[in-house]
């Protein structure tokens, strides 16, 4: 049986699923925890998710390098951090959560940052990870340095049988993983861009098509964009 997911409350883009998993798996771990849940979004750019977090009542902590970001956080009543200042602190954090990141990274950029993390994790808490795929929008944002697949993460972290370029370091493990797909689009077509050419009302029409079987498949018809894995300490 199809859903149809609302037009104004689900913009067609896989984003939005992202959101709405991780209300979800956030929700989950509130109901199971005896104490509110200590959260640090890191890299938590204009506050997206710290509003999220505030608003389900977890304790949400953001971190960026970005110091208007950081201001605009702390003016808005949220704890707030910057980078630099991690490696002081001394608070231990039940979920850290990464969203849109580590694609930015370069390998040896991302298993650095990821040992630092690790250290702030309680036992047995969490590492949340989300990041697109290699498609035909990866590379639309300049600062993409390269695509992270959860084998990735596997092969770095010594759970893969395939030769390591890293070594094994058996610190965190994958408990859980998600995918989302974006609708499909024509964007590889003239009249995609040229909006005076004559095929420009058929291809939005198409795409708006495209829109409605991502809706009404509640997000399982479309292109896979993303993924969400969650990693537990060892």
């Amino acid at each position: 049986m199809f859903e149809l997911l609302d037009a104004e409350r689900f913009p067609a883009h896989y984003q939005t699923l992202e959101s709405r998993k991780v209300e979800q798996l956030f929700q989950s771990w509130k109901a199971d925890s005896n104490a509110p849940l200590a959260v640090l979004d890191y890299g938590m750019g204009r506050g997206k998710y710290l509003r999220i977090f505030h608003a389900m009542g977890l304790q949400a902590t953001g971190v960026d390098i970005n110091a208007d970001y950081i201001e605009q956080a702390k003016n808005a009543g949220f704890e707030a951090l910057h980078e630099s200042e991690l490696g002081g602190l001394e608070k231990r954090f039940d979920v850290i959560f990464l969203s849109h990141l580590i694609e930015h990274l370069d390998p040896d950029q991302l298993l650095h940052l990821l040992d630092r993390l690790i250290i702030l994790l309680k036992p047995q808490g969490r590492l949340v990870m989300i990041s697109p795929v290699l498609g035909e929008r990866f590379f639309h944002d300049f600062s993409h340095v390269r695509p992270y697949y959860p084998q990735s993460i596997r092969h770095a972290f010594g759970q893969s049988s395939s030769p390591l370029s890293f070594g094994a370091n058996e610190r965190i493990v994958l408990k859980d993983i998600h995918f989302f797909r974006d609708p499909w689009r024509t964007r590889l077509w003239r009249s995609f861009y040229i909006q005076d050419s004559p095929y420009a009302p058929l291809t939005r029409l198409l795409n708006k098509g495209f829109d409605l079987a991502w809706r009404l498949s509640n997000g399982q018809l479309g292109a896979t964009s993303s993924w969400l894995g969650v990693y537990h300490k060892c």
